[in-house]
């Protein structure tokens, strides 16, 4: 291997690094914009500034599930520069991971909540002495529910898990059809 080429591949993996951590910030704040959007009624920094540990498990589940995402799209991105050769195709099945499943993970997440919530209403409906027409998931993470928390934590992380799953097998469908393409 020359200087040069040693060069280039070292260069390129810090071109790396700097992508993910640009991505990753990128993440936590779509993260913290998919809060803002699903808690209207919490002040996430200032329940976690009282020591709100249900509001602070609900934000670490959001955060990990976006971050599962985002983390497939980089793997595929990162895969396709290596160092020594460059695929453009592979890049762009790696950027399509990226537009595809992290919008994909802001409508899970937020879908999954309601699920959640009507799960959690349907359950209590059965339960005697529960006044279900009270039951609000902000609520219940503001007076610090914990359990209400691990039960959405635990639902972000596996939607997360599923879909970054079916998210990192786009790229090389998507990378194979356009190297047919463009010749």
């Amino acid at each position: 291997m020359s200087l040069l080429t040693a060069i280039v591949d070292i260069v390129v993996a810090l071109i790396q690094l700097v992508f993910a951590v640009a991505l990753a910030l990128f993440s936590i704040t779509v993260a913290i914009n998919i809060l803002n959007r699903v808690t209207k009624d919490i002040n996430e920094f200032e329940e976690i500034r009282k020591k709100n540990l249900a509001v602070a498990v609900y934000i670490a589940g959001i955060l990990i599930a976006v971050g599962n995402v985002v983390g497939q799209a980089v793997s595929g991105i990162s895969k396709a520069v290596v160092p020594g050769a460059f695929n453009l195709p592979a890049i762009i099945g790696g950027l399509v991971q990226l537009f595809i499943g992290l919008p994909l993970a802001i409508v899970v997440i937020t879908w999954s909540q309601n699920r959640v919530y009507t799960w959690f209403v349907k359950a209590a409906s059965k339960l005697p002495k529960v006044e279900i027409e009270k039951f609000n998931i902000q609520d219940e993470l503001k007076n610090g529910n914990l359990a209400v928390a691990l039960v959405l934590f635990g639902t972000f992380v596996d939607i997360s898990l599923v879909i970054s799953q079916g998210v990192s097998f786009l790229s090389e469908p998507i990378a194979s059809a356009l190297t047919s393409l463009l010749g």
